[in-house]
Order: structure tokens, then sequence, then C-alpha cells
């Protein structure tokens, strides 16, 4: 029994996949440059290895029971999908077997780079003799090159510094070439080009890449050789920009993918952006009458997405795709809906919107951006988008550019919620919310016109959503009900974690604790909440003597703190600024007057008083 492990293969348009790499039995993942324990022992469905594709991360489990016998790739190193990594065997079992299958992989997979390489190199004199060379070869001396036993690694190290892989001598298993054999035979081309200064392949090629002259370098590895980090030492201490390096980060993996496709999209499409603004005060009061009306938790966006799929179904030419010349509008509304995670922003797909209630909207929403933020999305939840929305507002964004998702023609961006001065009833001015957005479309398939008119579709729906909302909700149960007030009773909602949310009639807000303490910092503490309580009703019972003794009093601050920072409440004081050219006096005793009415500084126990003060503004 055994078998070999092959690179997976994550999704369709997966061309490479790299090691990131080999999990220990107890879990343990080998960082790059960690020499590969072979001889682990596995149990079936446990993680072998960790790999990553141009879109996803993913774990290779045990298919059985064994021992990890053969390892054929480092950590770093990519292959296509298909590629032999690994054989996992029982510790007695012979894999001879399984070692030739492997070998005969890479001798074919060599034969096919040769192959490539010599049609890629015709009318090359150097090319065409060492092929001539090669068919001329008697079976018996074949190199490692020919046999293809190379290690993806060294076939990558060989392009790197231009060394030919004919002739090298392979130490590796059965002779196969390794990244270290390549790297001798560059040392040794080096030397004998009379270069003066011992320096290892990677220094070389960092210092070309740096710009460093490796004659500026001092060496200290063996016998004074120059290595990769005496280069960047050197790097560092030459920049006349007083600048030093703190990290590099190469791209790899989805973030090379994400920057691949945008610079294709930016280069490919010719992107134009129209900015329109919104009322958003019907679409705060439909989210919220919703939100109070089904079960599911409904946000602002949820209703969006409502609102941008009947924008999308009055103009269909924006719910489509552009490729090989073709124009292809799609019936479903497959919804993009950017999402922020570690590697880079990923657009995982909420399907069929039209179809949706809100309810199911909202639900799946949140399922769908928290398996994304939880690394739990597969390829199929990024694959079908036909129109993608992102939103920069969380973040305080008030304008942007947002860059098409290819093939797609068009996204809209979100921008931050503003609060504007409006004329009013009776030419009084009221302060409203509005919301920006940011159309971003590709302009050799649709035209601004008709980008101005899909924004003019979605900002009527925007300030007119009530008709998005399941039956039963109307403009009525939010614009009509009465302010309820809270008759003192309050209410403390707490689901789950350190944190929940105050209910007093109309009212709402949250409470919290700090992060050391197992909370989320989204809101006061109970104790803020109290000390905030304390402070309003110190400033309205200043305020009302004031009034009643014909003070001139304007603005009056309150200032409440308690002590120690956590635990039991040992002191209480507070500081009242007044904003007066009322004498001290006047002002002394307003105040004394002002902490004996405070009903909520009565509700202080008698061994904790209040230790109140008193400044002008």
């Amino acid at each position: 029994m055994g078998y070999v492990i092959k690179m997976p293969k994550l999704g369709l348009e997966m061309e490479r996949g790299e090691l990131l790499g080999w999990e220990r039995a107890e879990g343990e993942t080998l960082e790059e440059g960690e020499v590969v324990a072979e001889g682990e022992t596995l149990e079936e469905g446990e993680v072998v290895a960790e790999v990553e594709s141009e879109k996803s991360v993913a774990e290779v489990d045990a298919r059985e029971d064994g021992v990890l016998r053969r390892t054929y790739l480092e950590p770093g190193e990519t292959v296509p999908p298909g590629t032999a990594i690994g054989i996992v065997a029982p510790a007695d079992a012979d894999i001879g077997d399984l070692e030739a299958e492997v070998e005969a992989e890479l001798e074919d997979a060599g034969a096919d780079d040769g192959a490539a390489d010599a049609t890629a190199g015709a009318g090359s004199g150097a090319e065409a003799a060492t092929d001539g060379a090669a068919s001329e070869a008697t079976p018996g001396s074949k190199s490692a090159a020919d046999a293809g036993k190379v290690s993806p690694r060294a076939r990558k190290r060989a392009e790197e510094l231009g060394v030919d892989l004919e002739g090298v001598e392979g130490t590796g298993y059965q002779g196969a070439i390794t990244e270290d054999d390549v790297e001798r035979v560059a040392d040794v081309d080096g030397d004998e080009s009379g270069g003066d200064v011992q320096a290892s392949p990677r220094a070389r090629k960092r210092a070309e890449e740096l710009g460093v002259d490796l004659a500026t370098a001092e060496g200290t590895g063996y016998q004074g050789s120059v290595t990769e980090e005496d280069v960047e030492r050197a790097a560092e201490s030459a920049d006349d920009a007083g600048r030093s390096l703190r990290k590099e980060r190469p791209f790899d993996g989805m973030r090379r993918t994400i920057a691949s496709r945008l610079g294709e999209s930016y280069r490919e499409a010719v992107h134009v952006t129209t900015h329109r603004e919104a009322d958003a005060e019907a679409l705060f009061a439909a989210a919220d009458a919703a939100d109070d009306a089904l079960e599911a938790d409904v946000s602002v966006q949820d209703v969006l997405l409502l609102a941008v799929s009947a924008a999308l179904e009055d103009h269909p030419a924006f719910n489509a795709t552009f490729e090989d010349d073709t124009h292809r509008l799609w019936n479903e509304h497959n919804l993009g809906v950017a999402v922020d995670v570690e590697q880079g922003l990923i657009a995982p797909v909420l399907r069929d919107v039209d179809e949706k209630s809100l309810e199911a909207v909202a639900r799946e929403r949140r399922e769908l951006v928290g398996a994304a933020l939880e690394g739990e999305y597969t390829m199929d939840d990024l694959r079908g988008g036909t129109f993608t929305v992102t939103n920069l507002g969380v973040l305080g964004v008030e304008s942007f550019d947002p860059i098409i998702n290819p093939p797609q023609i068009a996204i809209l961006g979100v921008d931050a919620v503003a609060e504007r001065p409006t004329r009013g009833p009776d030419d009084g001015v009221e302060w409203r919310r509005h919301l920006p957005f940011d159309l971003s479309f590709d302009h050799r398939v649709v035209d601004g016109a008709d980008a101005a008119r899909f924004l003019e579709t979605l900002v009527e729906r925007v300030e007119e959503p009530w008709a998005l909302l399941p039956e039963g909700i109307d403009r009525e149960d939010a614009a009509g009900a009465e302010t309820e007030m809270p008759g003192r009773t309050v209410t403390a909602s707490n689901a789950e974690g350190m944190s929940g949310r105050i209910e007093a009639g109309s009212f709402e807000w949250r409470y919290d604790e700090p992060e050391a303490a197992g909370g989320t910092e989204t809101g006061p503490t109970p104790v803020d909440v109290f000390l905030g309580g304390l402070a309003a009703c110190l400033s309205l019972s200043v305020r009302f003597q004031a009034e009643k003794r014909d003070a001139a009093v304007g603005k009056i601050d309150v200032t409440t703190d308690a002590e120690p920072e956590h635990g039991s409440v040992e002191r209480v004081a507070a500081t009242v600024r007044l904003e007066s050219d009322a004498d001290d006096e006047t002002l002394e005793r307003i105040v004394d007057l002002g902490e004996r009415g405070c009903h909520v500084s009565q509700l202080l126990r008698e061994d904790l008083s209040l230790e109140l003060s008193w400044e002008r503004i």
C-alpha cells in the first residue's frame, strides 16, 4: 500500500500551486528553509501539507495511515497541479514502484520542457548545438538533466543564474540535480570568469536587485565571502535618502493574482468613474423598520443590495461581462460583495439577489462575509459574479475610483455617509444624511449617459426604498411612529461575549468592556454608562437652577470621573464648567443646588460621596 501525494487542483483557473509547508504529526508547520523530517507518522485524515493557489489556501489530508516516506518539494516552491510532491506509505513497505512512478513523471515533464525550449530557441546557434549533442548521445550517457531528474527549485534557480543544466552533476536522490548543485556550478563559473569578489549566488542576485557593487560589501561568510545579508546591509548603508529597509513583501499566491487581475483590468478596460449622491434618510429608516419586523439582522447594506438589483433590472447592460469582444448580458443578478481579508480584497458572490427576499439577502450576505473573513470560502464562492459592490465608506472614505473586477463591466463604490444641511419646511434648515456613490464602468461597452441613467435609477430606489421591503412594512411604520419615552424602564440585552445593547423606549445604545476584560470595545462600559447619566443629570439640574435665578449662564460642561479604572468604584468626582459672567458666589450657589437636585447623584451609596468642583470656561 501507499500513494503519491500530488499538488491538488484548487479551481479550474489554477496554473501553479505553492507548498506553504509540510505539517508534522502534532500540527507544527515547517517553515521555508527548514529540513523536512521524513518519517513522520500520519493518520488518515490528518493534514500532511498546506498549499496555496492563485486564489485560495487549502490543506492536503492523508488518504490513509502511513509514514511520510519521501518529499519532492520544499516550502516556497511552486509546481503545476498534479505534480508529485511526496510519498506516504507504511514504514516497512517497498516504495520502489511509487518512486519509479514519480521519476517517470519527472522524466516526462523534463522532456516536455526540453521540447518547449527547443521550439522557443529555434535559430539560436548555441541552443541548436546543445540539442544536437543531446540527440547524438547514447542512452547510457544520459545526464540527470536529460533524464528529467531536476527538482523544480533547481530548474528555477538555473534560469535565474543562467546555468545550463546539461553536464551538471546531480548529488540528490538517484543523481537528481538539486538547487545546491546549480549554485555550485554557478560559483565555479563565477570564479572562472575572473571575478575578484567571493560571493554566493544568492548574494550576487541580491546585489543585482538592489544595485549594490559587491566590492563595497564587507563579507562575513566563509573565508570572507559576501553573503546575501552582507549585500542588504551594504544597500541600507548606501541609501543616500537616509532610508533603511524594514521589510520586503514579495507578491505571491493570492496577492499576486489580485495584482495581476486588477492590473489587467486597468490596462484593458477603459475605466470611467461617475459620482452621484442620494438622500439616505429613507434608506436608514427602511433598514431600521425591516430590522425590527424581520427575524434576520437587516442592515443598510442589505437594503442597498436590493436597490442595486432593482437598478440592474432597469439597466441590464450593466449586469454583464465582456470577453472575446462579446458583451454578455446575464439573467441572474449575482452580486460580488467586496471583503477585505488578510491576503487582499476578494469578492464572494451573493447569487440571484433579484429572486431573494430582504431577509434571505441579509442572512446569506452575513454568512458569505463571515466565511470569507474566516478563510472558509471556496473557489465557487468567488465565481460567476455579474456586478460588484465595494464599500470603503465604513473606513471613512469620501470618494474613490473603484477598479472593475474582470470580466465584469462595472463596479459600484459606496462612500462614507455625510450629514449635510438641507432646506426644510417653511424655508428652515435641517440636517440630513446623504450617501455618495462611485460607479466605474468600461467605456468600451457602455457610455457615460448609460451610467448616468443607471445612477439616477439607483438614487430613486435609495430615496424611495419601501417597495423593496416585504409586505406589511411601510413608511408609516418608521416615520409615523411616535417617540416612546423609557418611563424609567431600561433593558440591557447580552446575547454573547462581554458586550450588549441597551434599549430604553425608542432609544438604544451599546455597552461593552475593554479587550483586556474580554470585550470588543464597541461601546462604553456599564460604569461609563452610569457616569454619563450622572454628568447629564448634573448639567440639566445646574441649568434648571441657573434659569430659576435668572443667572446668565451659557454653555455647561460636566466631566465625571471614577477610580480605580477597573473593578469596584471607590471614588467619584465631577467638574462643572460654566460659561458665565455671574459672580463666583452666584455660580457656587447654582452648582451646589444643582448637585442636590440631581436624582442620579442621589443614587450613590452612603460611603461613596460625590466630589464636586466647578470652574469657568
